[in-house]
């Protein structure tokens, strides 16, 4: 037994000193208190009309932005309830790239009425058994409001594309954007054992200052922001045949090996000419290797030097040099096909990768390189102008988004109506499937359906509608049997959203509801927080 000394203040006490904890009702009304007070935060973003935040981090980041996983991103949230919800909405967005502000207003909502609920003694168990079957019949009813989707089809994937940049506030864009956003999308997707595939990686974005965003373009291959290795090479090159080389095309310092260095001693002054001349033909024969299996363009990862730079360029051979990053290597080689080659004497002809113009470009007073018509050519790159950098970050996580939402669209190529008839749709069918539920449960279930209509009434309100007046008429219009009516939040009037243009993924709405079931369902069977932030440890005592 250790002789350790050791304090017991109170051999009953269970916690150390400092350690907070709450317990009973009050846990759950704080922890409703804290998802209201983001919902409030987030809710007058909500939908196109909605309002953007300006937001300043610890660090003197700026951003303006209607984007609810920014927004909760660069809020320093302490308490842990609020912690969770934004650990949530960055699954919703890494999952479908939207949903977010959607997912916070409903999990509160649920939460504030299953509070309500609760005052009438209605258990916690009953509640959440009742979202449970609730859950269950609304995603019965999207697969039935779902129609498919095809890729193929130009003017739908614009309407979807276009939709989520209106939402975010790129409306006076949104046109142009979508059409570059649709155009690298079919330039990029595949058909893969009757399965669509979208690789986002392969759609490339690029921010250069100065213009405004509707000059912003399209390049059908992709831009590397570097330049020719050599004053003297070509800066256009048609029909080119490129090489990839992980390597350097130069003789690396010695006192560049690592671990270990070497140098190298010349006491003989006549003996430096023989030095040089050495380095010169080594060099000289990397790049006759390169001349002889017929390259005119030639990608390094690491520097090229300057014999090599002068070289080439008496060839007519364009070289870029200190591709470091793999993103970047990578790259050239899916847009051309060539093979990556880590030691010179391997390159061989078929190694080669093709591409109809390889050519350096002054873009924003930067010289890029472009490289267009590769022989893969299953890469794009959106190149995005405007005059503010805060402006051009938010449009390009913005189109990221829009990407994370199309490749969870191919591996489910369904859409649904948007502005709230969804979500009429799924609370009538909610309130229909309850009559068979007489217990408390259905008290819970009709909790859920009012849940999602308030989801209606919010985008109405901020639409500068009257909610009562839109509801009203939507469940009219729906219990008629005419589930493609919504809220045109521009037009505010209600309409047919399928003729509007105003479409969402299906994909979209099943992960919003899979987010917010699960998250409320975890809150509300909160009762005890254990709190040892602020435990403290007393001198001698046992850990």
């Amino acid at each position: 037994m250790s002789d350790r000394p050791f304090i017991i203040r109170d051999p009953l006490l269970l916690h150390r000193e400092g350690v907070l904890r709450s317990r009973g009702e009050k846990v759950r009304e704080a922890n409703v208190a804290v998802v209201r007070t983001m919902a409030d935060f987030l809710r007058p973003a909500y939908g196109p009309m909605g309002t953007s935040k300006l937001l300043i981090d610890r660090f003197g980041e700026l951003a303006v932005t209607r984007d609810g996983a920014k927004i909760l991103d660069m809020m320093d949230v302490y308490h842990p309830v609020a912690k969770f919800l934004k650990e949530a909405a960055k699954t919703v967005e890494a999952t479908v790239g939207d949903g977010v502000k959607t997912t916070i207003l409903l999990i509160e909502d649920l939460l504030r009425r299953a509070e309500g609920l609760m005052k009438f003694r209605i258990q916690v168990n009953s509640i959440i058994k009742g979202y449970r079957t609730s859950y269950e019949v609304a995603l019965r009813r999207l697969s039935e409001l779902a129609r498919p989707f095809d890729y193929r089809d130009r003017s739908l994937l614009e309407k979807i594309v276009k939709g989520m940049l209106i939402s975010r506030g790129l409306e006076f864009e949104a046109d142009h954007l979508a059409k570059l956003v649709a155009d690298a999308v079919q330039l990029v997707v595949e058909e893969r054992d009757n399965k669509i595939i979208l690789d986002k990686k392969l759609v490339q974005i690029v921010k250069k200052t100065g213009k405004s965003l509707l000059e912003s373009g399209l390049v059908r291959g992709i831009i590397l922001d570097r330049r020719v290795a050599h004053k003297a090479m070509p800066r256009r090159v048609e029909n080119a045949k490129v090489a990839v080389l992980d390597l350097a095309l130069k003789i690396d310092p010695f006192k560049h090996l690592q671990p270990i260095k070497e140098e190298v001693v010349i006491r003989d002054a006549g003996l430096i000419r023989g030095f040089l001349d050495e380095e010169r033909r080594i060099v000289e024969e990397m790049v006759n290797r390169i001349i002889a299996v017929g390259a005119n363009a030639v990608f390094c990862r690491k520097r090229v030097g300057s014999i090599a730079g002068y070289m080439l360029a008496k060839k007519g051979i364009i070289a870029v040099g200190r591709l470091l990053k793999d993103e970047h290597i990578d790259a050239v080689v899916h847009a051309t096909g060539a093979r990556r080659i880590a030691d010179i004497d391997d390159l061989k002809p078929e190694d080669l990768g093709r591409a109809e113009l390889i050519e350096e470009r002054n873009v924003g007073g930067d010289r890029v390189i472009a490289i267009e018509g590769g022989k893969s050519a299953r890469m794009a790159s959106i190149l995005l102008r405007g005059n503010a950098p805060q402006l051009l970050e938010e449009v390009e996580r913005v189109i990221n988004d829009v990407l994370t939402c199309l490749a969870s669209l191919a591996e489910k190529p369904s859409y649904v109506p948007g502005g709230g008839a969804s979500e009429v749709a799924m609370s009538i069918a909610i309130r229909n499937e309850s009559l068979k539920y007489p217990g408390r449960e259905q008290v819970a279930m009709h909790a859920f359906a009012n849940s999602l209509e308030n989801l209606s009434g919010i985008l109405a309100k901020n639409s500068g509608m009257s909610p009562v007046d839109v509801l009203t008429e939507l469940r009219s219009k729906h219990v008629q049997g005419e589930h493609e009516y919504g809220i045109d939040a521009f037009s505010r009037k209600v309409t047919n959203v399928y003729e509007a243009g105003i479409i969402e993924p299906l994909v979209v709405k099943e992960q919003i509801l899979k987010t917010c079931i699960e998250v409320a369902s975890s809150i509300l069977m909160i009762d005890d927080v254990v709190d040892r932030r602020y435990a403290k440890r007393h001198r001698g005592e046992l850990p």
